[in-house]
């Protein structure tokens, strides 16, 4: 279950329809995803994901932050959540530092924003926030 940018356009529509996505507010950020030799930028402004696509090593340093793992450890982070036993993204960087950012303020906006790209990461692989399940908010 590797990252790929048809995976990520999937989950680009689905937090761009999802009322739970906007209620975590609003989201001005540019996240880089990397898994081995391959990259991804994600734009977030307002209340949406505006922009995903593939990127170059030299386009990383657009990004505000960078998420990275192998891709093997992408597929097993992807698996747990899917099965509803991984942890969050703010949990991984605090035990493995999978978050790189050029300045301390800039890795701020990760934990700032944290919930609502948890819920971007969720789309991957179609977790359904609590909020859709049990009607109420799952942050």
């Amino acid at each position: 279950m590797q990252l790929s940018i048809r995976r990520l356009k999937s989950a680009q529509s689905a937090v761009n329809a999802s009322d739970a996505f906007r209620a975590l507010g609003s989201v001005d950020v540019k996240v880089v995803m990397a898994s081995g030799k391959s990259a991804y930028l994600a734009t977030f402004r307002a209340f949406r994901c505006s922009d995903v696509r593939r990127i170059d090593a030299a386009e990383t340093r657009d990004g505000d932050f960078v998420i990275e793992m192998a891709p093997r450890e992408w597929d097993d982070y992807l698996d747990e959540r899917r099965v509803g036993e991984g942890k969050s993204l703010a949990e991984l960087d605090l035990e493995r530092a999978i978050v790189k950012a050029a300045n301390p303020r800039k890795k701020q906006d990760f934990y700032r924003y944290h919930q609502s790209l948890q819920q971007f990461v969720d789309a991957l692989v179609d977790v359904v926030p609590t909020s859709r399940r049990a009607g109420r908010p799952t942050y």
